[in-house]
């Protein structure tokens, strides 16, 4: 029991890697996208965090590498006054496209934003921050890449990739040791 139990910990924790990021300006655009993931297939799942800022007019890109099946998440979280601002955009394109694959203003409470996506198929993708204003598409390109706004001050983003195969099993490793447990107890 003690084997099975160390062994879907061990699952489980191999799955947790965190590492910083910063941003090197300019990134305003795809073209100048500072690289926060490049995923390789058979790497566990991971998370990186990043404290960034926004000057008026600014955007930050950054570039992941994504394999068919990932699931990626990234959240924005204001961390000037009251939490409030910077209040953010955001959206993922792919490497050529104008149009956004997704994009967020305010995550369902706050001024930050919140994406989840799972990838269809592999390719370097690319999210792009902004600063909120009124007018304009928050779906296209330009919304970000020759931004206007006049939102000032840091937040924090962070970006997950859980690669299908790897969430599959940690989850299977998990009730492994639950029904292991649950037999002992019998």
């Amino acid at each position: 029991m003690k084997r099975l139990a160390i062994a879907a910990l061990s699952a489980l924790m191999s799955v947790n890697a965190f590492a910083l990021f910063s941003e090197t300006e300019p990134n305003n655009t795809r073209a100048t996208a500072n690289m926060v993931i490049y995923n390789l297939r058979n790497t566990p799942p991971f998370a990186e965090v990043g404290v960034l800022n926004l000057i008026p007019n600014d955007s930050d890109f950054f570039k992941i590498r994504l394999e068919a099946g990932d699931y990626l998440t990234a959240i924005t979280f204001p961390i000037q006054v009251l939490y409030d601002d910077p209040d953010t955009v955001m959206a993922l394109f792919d490497a050529t496209g104008n149009q956004a694959i997704v994009w967020n203003d305010d995550a369902g409470a706050g001024f930050g934003s919140a994406i989840r996506w799972q990838a269809d198929r592999s390719g370097d993708y690319f999210l792009a921050i902004t600063g909120f204003r009124l007018g304009g598409d928050p779906s296209d390109i330009s919304y970000y890449e020759g931004a206007t706004h006049d939102q000032l001050g840091g937040y924090i983003l962070t970006v997950s990739v859980i690669p299908e195969p790897a969430s599959m099993l940690a989850l299977g490793a998990g009730l492994a040791g639950l029904v292991a447990l649950r037999r002992r107890r019998k």
